[in-house]
């Protein structure tokens, strides 16, 4: 198998990048559509053990980037035990809303560029000592991306991604199967040598049914469909009127001390 090309091929047609390129709006656009994902990281509790893993490795004295930092689910946490954190995202709104809830929790030590990876230059990010990816592998060549992050880096990498398909009722909500999971950047990783730790974090949880209506804004199925779906999986819970939806997550860490 070619893990690079599938890699490449799913990410093209099961991803965000899919949504973006069929309803021509830009990244900033998408997530401005998505302005309750601060809310659903509460929800789930991400990132949960994953950042507490992370946060092993890194001491006062070390710089972090972040690359797809997004809201600074990761990045906010990480930025009070590093000297410096660097936020990277394309998406000004979703730095925005990083920078007003580190000014509001007083940090300081954080450095934002608003740019795609791929776009970066290293005298742009200076010295870093960890770089970190945390769901934000969406680019249609996986490999100059992985390598950017492990050359950049002095200390170590780290990577964050699914364990398994994902929670099903987004296929079912997109009519596109997730086929790739963090087994694929493994295998990619090895075969460019590089030989990464992996450790599984599981998380269950619940969400209010009203608010899984809206994780999925593009979707053609309706309310009664996908009420339908979670009925038939078992994964409704009668809360007097209204419900909550049964939900898992299964994150890899992915992680690489030089």
């Amino acid at each position: 198998m070619n893990w690079s090309e599938e890699w490449n091929s799913s990410i093209k047609e099961s991803s965000y990048l899919r949504i973006l390129n069929e309803k021509g709006i830009s990244n900033n656009d998408f997530w401005k559509n998505l302005d309750y994902y601060d809310e659903l990281m509460k929800y789930s509790g991400y990132p949960g053990k994953v950042l507490d893993r992370i946060s092993t490795f890194i001491f006062s004295d070390d710089v972090l980037l972040d690359v797809g930092s997004g809201t600074g689910a990761l990045a906010l946490p990480l930025s009070k035990k590093a000297n410096k954190l660097i936020a990277l995202d394309p998406s000004s709104y979703q730095l925005n809303i990083l920078k007003s809830k580190a000014e509001a929790d007083k940090c300081d030590n954080i450095v934002y560029i608003e740019k795609e990876w791929k776009k970066v230059s290293e005298d742009e990010i200076g010295h870093v000592d960890y770089s970190l990816a945390a769901y934000s592998f969406f680019e249609d060549d996986i490999c100059p991306f992985l390598e950017k992050l492990i050359h950049v880096a002095k200390k170590g990498v780290f990577l964050v991604f699914r364990a398994g398909r994902g929670d099903l009722l987004r296929e079912y909500a997109y009519n596109k199967k997730n086929s790739v999971d963090y087994l694929h950047l493994y295998n990619i990783l090895s075969e460019m040598g590089y030989m990464f730790n992996v450790e599984i974090f599981n998380f269950d949880y619940k969400l209010p049914l009203p608010f899984v209506y809206r994780l999925y804004p593009y979707s053609i199925k309706t309310e009664d469909e996908i009420f339908n779906y979670l009925d038939e999986n078992n994964r409704l819970v009668k809360k007097q009127n209204s419900y909550e939806v049964l939900c898992q997550r299964k994150d890899a860490l992915l992680y690489l001390i030089k």
